[in-house]
């Protein structure tokens, strides 16, 4: 044999013995990605409430921003005054009182929001059940909220016993294991890897024994102490498929770490928000934010206008926060009053224009052209353009798509989402 010979054998043998070990390690790896179906990136604002107030919890899943023009009027305010307030178009705060909307997820809380006590957290169990059961979460819509339950955290005696009670009573209730009504839990005070174990065993057991689909119940974890922050990759490459949400639980976070307030702009928070949104965007899910504790509500010992100026600043407040967040990298925020929800839906809303989203999609169309001429790179619009650029188009009009945002036929049509996700958003 020639030396050519014997160097292109040394050659093909090199790149088999490689072939074989990237495939190998890619196969290690491929599970640290969740494979999140395009309905759980609908997360721009989680509504938290009660789960022992049936009142309430009816009114978070079924009235949406619908309350907020009856508080504009109880507090003789216009929509040009919110506007003004927000420094937005007068026209984008009409269109939204116009035409209120559901929250993308409600979650009925069964932890910190209920007082403690056994005939307390028996009473939110039924109404949980109840309201998950027979509330209108808009089925059968192209956007029915998300449905979601936070038991007590697993330092809790009750946790396992709340958590499984709820299931098995949604089970009793439902004939058909495919519309089970429950999309997801709310985990708290998670911290260690051991942890997200023992939630993965509990719910495939539960999965098994109510006849669910194996990993149907995905976990959102709350990001909420010093321990949690400091092993957040490990968190997530424990929670395997089942991974919806990574939050930020600033109250808590604040009190693990014993911060002189409870704020995002501790730089310890800073950084912890910072790390959540990496992981999560590393991970392949939503990264959502806590919630701003100052409620847009009136004080009984203020008059009228002082009540106006208050509700006006701290509808400023909420959003503030909402485009930082958004502007962070986050997909949403925690909420838990309808004003903060119309507040929080506009925040990402207005960040992602009907003109952005038609000018991402323009540069996907300008990038498929750019490799049908074999250009790998190319100019779009002056701006240099390859596959990174084209990724980032992708990822921003799938969430845009997810929300409502931009056509689903389209989205479609640009390789963007799947034959079944069309049929889903488009029912």
């Amino acid at each position: 044999m020639t030396e050519d010979g014997l160097a292109a054998d040394a050659l093909a043998a090199a790149i088999a013995v490689g072939e074989a070990r990237r495939r190998e390690v890619a196969a290690m790896l491929s599970d640290r990605q969740v494979d999140l179906p395009l309905r759980y990136w609908r997360q721009a604002a989680h509504f938290t409430t009660p789960a022992a107030d049936a009142a309430m919890a009816r009114k978070a899943v079924e009235g949406g921003t619908a309350p907020v023009a009856r508080m504009l009027g109880r507090f003789e305010l216009t929509a040009a005054d919110l506007a003004e307030a927000l420094d937005l178009p007068t026209g984008a705060v009409e269109a939204r009182l116009s035409a209120p909307v559901r929250a993308p997820l409600v979650m009925l809380d069964g932890e910190d929001a209920i007082a403690p006590g056994e005939a307390v957290a028996q009473r939110a169990t039924a109404v949980a059940v109840d309201t998950l059961v027979s509330a209108d979460w808009a089925t059968g819509t192209r956007s029915p909220s998300l449905r979601f339950y936070r038991p007590p955290g697993l330092a809790i005696d009750t946790s396992v016993r709340d958590l499984y009670t709820l299931l098995w009573r949604l089970r009793e209730r439902t004939e058909d294991v495919a519309a089970f009504p429950l999309d997801g839990i709310v985990m708290p005070k998670v911290g260690h890897p051991e942890e997200v174990d023992l939630v993965n065993d509990l719910l495939d057991r539960a999965e098994e024994r109510l006849g669910l689909v194996p990993g149907r119940l995905r976990v959102a974890y709350l990001v909420e102490s010093g321990w949690a922050a400091t092993q957040l990759p490990e968190l997530v490459r424990r929670s395997e498929s089942r991974l919806a949400a990574l939050i930020f639980g600033i109250a808590d976070f604040s009190a693990d770490l014993g911060l002189p307030a409870i704020g995002t702009d501790h730089p310890l928070a800073v950084w912890a928000r910072a790390e959540l949104v990496a992981t999560a965007g590393a991970a392949g899910v939503p990264a959502i934010d806590g919630m701003t504790l100052a409620y847009p509500v009136a004080d009984p010992a203020l008059d009228a206008a002082a009540n106006r100026r208050r509700w006006l600043a701290r509808m400023r407040l909420v959003y503030d926060d909402a485009v930082a967040a958004r502007d962070l990298g986050m997909t949403g925020k925690w909420v838990g009053h309808p004003a903060q929800l119309f507040a929080v839906l506009l925040a990402f809303e207005v960040g992602q224009t009907d003109a952005s989203l038609r000018a991402e999609a323009a540069k996907l169309e300008a990038y498929e052209a750019a490799l049908r001429a074999e250009q790998g790179a190319t100019m779009i619009d002056g701006v240099m353009s390859d596959r990174a650029t084209d990724r980032h188009a992708r990822v921003l009009l799938r969430r845009a798509t997810a929300a409502g945002r931009f056509d689903p036929r389209r989205a479609h049509a640009l390789g963007l989402i799947t034959d079944s996700e069309l049929a889903e958003t488009t029912a």
